[in-house]
């Protein structure tokens, strides 16, 4: 497999279906491939499902008890390896800051510098030899 061949896997959290189909849009046309997820509960289902997710891109508020903050704490405890980028319409909390947590931005955000940091994220230094020794087989 060749690294053309890699279609790095973004998963989408967030409660409102057109935001969520907008941001999955913006993933596959810039050659991502994009799961979605309308909640915490569901995306921690889909992670279990789908080993090759690289990066979550998750609202803050789901509208439910588990926030997007929860899951990244989740994430955190169980797929360390995994980025998240989190969006919100408000300013984020001083006092908040997860290690796994790479990007905080308000709505509504660039889509440029939202796929800029998917790609950081994803062929960055963090995972290039991962992704090297993946794509070489």
């Amino acid at each position: 497999m060749s690294i053309s061949q890699f279609d790095p896997v973004v998963l989408v959290v967030e409660d409102q279906g057109l935001l969520r189909m907008t941001a999955v849009s913006i993933m596959e046309d810039s050659g991502f491939e994009a799961v979605e997820a309308k909640n915490a509960d569901e995306a921690l289902t889909m992670l279990r499902h789908y080993p090759d997710i690289l990066v979550v891109f998750t609202d803050i508020d789901l509208n439910a008890e588990k926030d997007g903050f929860w899951l990244a704490e989740q994430i955190k405890i169980g797929w360390p390896k995994i980025d998240v980028i989190v969006t919100s319409a408000y300013p984020r909390p001083k006092n908040y800051n997860l290690d796994n947590v790479i990007a905080y931005y308000e709505k509504p955000y660039s889509e440029k510098d939202l796929i800029n940091q998917i790609q950081k994220a994803v062929f960055g230094s963090r995972r290039g030899r991962a992704i090297a020794e993946f794509v070489s087989y």
